[in-house]
């Protein structure tokens, strides 16, 4: 079996290389490396490679930075140069990047499997590049691996074949499991001149909807210059810090002393730095996962997040660039003794640090991954099992019981107007503005219109 695996960012680095590291190890599997290059500060992707012990990428690309329609359409375009040169049988990506949605669409196009790893994941906000970018590759892909029940439920939900998506936990728990020896030697906090017995929290913001905005950036700093009683460290992204200098903000930040700015971070010396931190605020994906897997309190400096489970365990809280929110949550976290010891208690909703091994059983059983590219019917326009509609004026009322039981028509999902799933069961009523997704025969729809025509 020849796969490429494909890396165009530092999160898709150290989430690849667990799985990089036991294919190099199978050998009926043969392993192609490719670096998008879509991190376009080479050093900041390279020190990830050696603290990761990956060797460095057979091909790069150099995709480089640009809009998000040139950094797409430039890996599509080189893609599909390495695509036809190496004839691989599938196209491993994971995240959520414009690497990530070139390289499925390449793939596609070119009818190579596309297997996607940390599918599922939904912000259900539009205006963020990477919720369009994981919706578009979850969709393309003929094999999807889930990090969380909740992303695997979300596939189902979407009418995405059972039998091709598998839960397979998250890779970044497999990678900071096995540097944790390592990273225990780093010295960054000794560089730093942080003393153990500190109250730190570690700040990293690098997402456009933050970065892009000044007010956005304003809100932060208010934030930070307020908690002057904890010692912050901030390595800053090069994107966030041509953004202060715009912003004349960098200025004010530098005239702050209880905050630390440093270069970005190899990956080592920042897990050393986030593991002794008593919190840390973050726009991250990655962080997020990474504070599960350590235990440390995460506040999200944004108005959502496609990993729910922080929440839900009460290890993460979004405040988004707000400073009364960031302040308030952080102290909570930092102050609060009953809360801190319940954290330190918590399963990782992440998993258990063998993802990655469930990833490879999986594609090695899979003996031949062109058979499954158009054998299944979801690959042929779509599936014509699931039906949406959005609910009309004379069906606000009717409970979904009622409604199977006259169309024949099995509800699997409701969604609000806003767009989010909505928690049902038998006895729930349709509300206005609701979209209803149902499964059955497509050919028998007219009973549907029929019920909507009796009902008026």
């Amino acid at each position: 079996m020849r796969l490429i695996l494909t890396v165009g960012t530092r999160p898709e680095i150290i989430k690849m290389a667990p799985i990089y590291e036991i294919m190099d190890r199978v050998k009926e599997i043969e392993v192609l490396l490719v670096h998008t290059g879509q991190h376009y500060d080479w050093e900041m992707s390279e020190v990830f490679f050696k603290d990761l012990g990956v060797p460095e990428p057979d091909v790069e690309l150099g995709v480089g930075s640009g809009s998000q329609l040139a950094q797409t359409s430039g890996v599509i375009d080189k893609m599909e140069r390495v695509l036809r040169s190496y004839e691989p049988d599938g196209v491993l990506s994971v995240g959520d990047t414009n690497s990530v949605l070139g390289t499925a669409i390449a793939s596609s196009k070119m009818e190579i499997p596309f297997i996607h790893v940390e599918s599922g994941l939904r912000s259900y906000d539009f205006t963020m590049p990477e919720e369009i970018n994981r919706r578009i590759a979850d969709h393309l892909a003929s094999i999807n691996f889930s990090p969380t029940l909740g992303a695997f439920s979300n596939l189902l939900e979407e009418g995405y074949p059972a039998e091709r998506v598998f839960l397979s936990g998250n890779t970044i728990v497999d990678a900071v499991m096995k540097v944790q020896e390592l990273v225990s030697r780093s010295n960054i906090l000794r560089e730093l001149g942080i003393s153990e017995d500190e109250l730190l929290m570690t700040v990293t913001v690098h997402r456009k909807e933050n970065t892009d905005y000044e007010h956005r950036m304003l809100g932060i700093l208010k934030a930070i210059k307020e908690l002057d009683d904890l010692t912050i460290v901030w390595p800053l992204h090069p994107r966030t810090l041509k953004r202060l200098k715009e912003y004349d903000l960098l200025r004010d930040l530098k005239t702050m002393d209880h905050v630390i700015l440093t270069d970005p971070l190899g990956y080592l010396d920042f897990l050393k730095l986030l593991s002794s931190s008593h919190v840390v605020a973050t726009d991250s994906g990655g962080v997020q996962e990474e504070s599960a897997t350590l235990r440390v309190p995460c506040v999200i400096l944004r108005n959502n997040t496609e990993r729910p489970e922080l929440i839900e365990l009460g290890i993460g809280r979004i405040a988004g660039t707000n400073p009364a929110s960031i302040i308030s949550s952080v102290r909570d976290f930092v102050y609060n003794e009953k809360m801190r010891t319940k954290l330190e208690k918590l399963p990782n909703p992440y998993g258990d640090g063998t993802a990655a091994k469930v990833i490879v059983d999986v594609l090695r059983r899979t003996w031949d991954l062109r058979a499954i590219r158009h054998e299944s019917p979801y690959f042929r326009g779509g599936s014509p099992h699931y039906i949406a509609f959005k609910v009309p004026e004379n069906l606000v009322g009717i409970t979904v019981a009622r409604f199977q039981e006259i169309t024949g028509y099995e509800v699997v999902s409701i969604y609000n107007a806003s767009g989010k799933a909505v928690f049902f069961d038998l006895s729930k009523p349709f509300s206005r503005g609701e979209v209803v997704r149902v499964r059955g025969d497509p050919y028998n729809f007219q009973k549907v219109v029929k019920l909507m025509r009796e009902r008026r």
